[in-house]
């Protein structure tokens, strides 16, 4: 079986980001367990894993086993015996022979199956059902080649080595590939459950810290290291988290073991590969990661700040190479060794700049610092140069759906750019004779915003602005919203009448105005005034039309061309 190890990378992302790294581990979901040490480290990691979903114990073969534990082959992945049983038999899920086995006997904490620990799959795996009852409920633990009882290939039952065993006369020795697997399992038991009472004692002790007995802690540590974390546990882990909404900490974090009863007790815990004693090493960035700034106009910039921290000695060397450096720029050419072996580390900005529509790819190189083993860390800078997009000024129209507590703000597409990535949407709320303006985001394309935030007795307006590659376009026209029901009135500074006419309609304003368009009812652009005062006939096809104006509240309705 081949074993690898996964690493958690700590990043910071701004805007359209992307930060490519191996880490798979939900975003935020270890949060506040670095610079921890110890008992607090335990004790915070309980608090992460502890609530979670319960299964339903008849259905754990047919509703979770079947993702959890199955083979490449189509068997049951069972890790008791080498009896190959096949998951669909003539189209049927079938177990025949198996047993759900609690690797962490459920006599332990007294038999209680309305406990979330009866049905916990971190700790409950399919099992040969012969294998099974032989391991009872007997603590893991070395079998004395004297005094074995049981031996399937993959199952070991007897007495145990000397020490071992916590005063039980016989104790389980699973397979070597599967040692590790089993160490992680109890691992997670003592933190999930380290406020449970025990009945039996064999492996948990009372107590939050260490919650294990001191023969137990060396034996499993000295497992967990000699069988490092499989693939068959990554992704068990994840299916696991996909169905009881937990995650066991040992496997994410290999290294955690140590910070919490192994060699890096009292200090704290930082995510990564464990450094030779002595020997400087960076915990983040990665070395050969990428930063993707995705796409920026031309001239324009963009930055985003990296992380660099880790354990170094001396004063850590930065510089840019590569074809396109100099649309890449960074502030420093070192970083002081004091600032990266801080908590916080130090966070380094780079700056994209492109000067022209292309790609555009330089490498960051970190170097010096008294680094052992990798002696330079190299992080690819990818970025898109585009074009300056050509905006169209967006039409507001009338907001749609309003009641007391909100109202759904519409515009027009326009025609250009022909690709928009998001609209904003700027509110202004009247109240008691207060302004407040602000904005919202749209998440995707879509022509309207649903604004759930009204508060009593104000009054609203908005315009709209579309964005694409982080650029936005001029305003639209105001739309003021009518809580009435109604048409809303003209401004009395701002006065433009609006009469129908044969064929048409006829504008007249003693004032001028500006952005001047009618739409009719189906969102088509009929004329457009770029500025207008004074009296003028508009000829137009007979139907029912919208005119704005950048000076108006809310737009004019009119039937013309009667």
């Amino acid at each position: 079986m081949s074993k690898i190890y996964r690493l958690l990378v700590t990043v910071v992302v701004f805007a359209a980001v992307r930060f490519v790294t191996a880490a798979e581990i939900p975003a935020g979901y270890y949060d506040g367990i670095e610079g921890l040490t110890t008992s607090s480290l335990k004790t915070k990691l309980h608090e992460i894993i502890r609530n979670h979903s319960t299964n339903s114990y008849s259905g754990l073969f047919a509703r979770s086993f079947i993702y959890t534990d199955v083979r490449d082959d189509g068997t049951w992945w069972d890790m008791y015996s080498d009896i190959d049983r096949y998951v669909r038999v003539n189209g049927n899920i079938e177990w025949d022979g198996m047993n759900r086995e609690h690797s962490f006997p459920k006599s332990w904490w007294g038999g209680d199956t309305n406990v979330p620990e009866y049905t916990d799959l971190n700790h409950l795996y399919p099992a040969d059902g012969d294998a099974n009852g032989k391991k009872s409920n007997y603590p893991l633990g070395e079998v004395d080649p004297s005094g074995v009882i049981f031996d399937n290939g993959v199952s070991m039952v007897g007495s145990p080595v000397n020490g071992q065993g916590g005063g039980a006369t016989r104790v389980f020795e699973p397979a070597d590939e599967y040692k590790g697997d089993f160490a992680r399992t109890y691992f997670y038991m003592v933190t999930c459950y380290q406020n449970d009472t025990w009945k039996y004692q064999y492996v948990a002790r009372q107590g939050t810290y260490p919650t294990l007995q001191g023969w137990a802690i060396d034996l499993l540590l000295k497992w967990h290291r000699e069988d490092p974390v499989s693939q068959k546990e990554i992704d068990r882990n994840e299916q696991v988290y996909r169905l009881q909404y937990n995650r066991n900490p040992y496997i994410d974090f290999p290294e955690i073991a140590e910070y919490v009863w192994g060699e890096m007790m009292g200090k704290p815990f930082v995510s990564g590969e464990l450094p030779p004693i002595g020997e400087g090493m960076l915990i983040t960035p990665e070395n050969n990661s990428t930063i993707d700034f995705g796409s920026v106009v031309e001239g324009k910039s963009r930055t985003v700040t990296l992380p660099i921290r880790g354990s170094v000695t001396e004063d850590l060397s930065v510089t840019l190479t590569g074809a396109s450096r100099e649309e890449f720029s960074i502030p420093v050419t070192s970083v002081d060794w004091r600032d990266i072996n801080s908590e916080d580390g130090y966070g380094l900005e780079i700056t994209y700049t492109p000067k022209e529509a292309s790609g555009s790819e330089a490498k960051l190189l970190l170097y010096d610092g008294g680094l052992q083993g990798v002696t330079s860390y190299t992080i690819t800078l990818r970025g898109n140069g585009v074009e300056m997009p050509v905006f169209d000024r967006p039409v507001a129209t009338d907001a749609t759906d309003v009641t007391t507590t909100g109202f759904r703000a519409n515009w027009l597409v326009p025609s250009n750019p022909d690709v928009i990535d998001c609209y904003v949407v700027n509110f202004s709320e009247y109240l008691n004779g207060n302004r407040r303006d602000f904005s919202l985001y749209t998440e995707d394309n879509t022509p309207y915003l649903d604004f759930t935030e009204v508060v009593s007795g104000a009054n609203y307006s908005y315009t709209v602005q579309s964005v694409r590659y982080g650029e936005m376009s001029p305003e639209s026209n105001v739309v003021n919203v009518d809580f009435s029901g109604g048409v809303a009135g003209l401004e009395s500074d701002a006065a433009l009448f609006v009469f129908a006419a044969g064929g048409g309609i006829i504008l007249e304003s003693a004032v001028v105005h500006t952005g001047v368009t009618v739409v009719d009812m189906a969102g088509r652009v009929a004329v457009v005034l770029p500025e207008f005062s004074g009296r003028r006939f508009v000829a137009l096809p007979a139907g029912a039309y919208l005119v704005y104006s950048d000076q108006l509240c809310s737009p004019v309705k009119i039937m013309a061309g009667f």
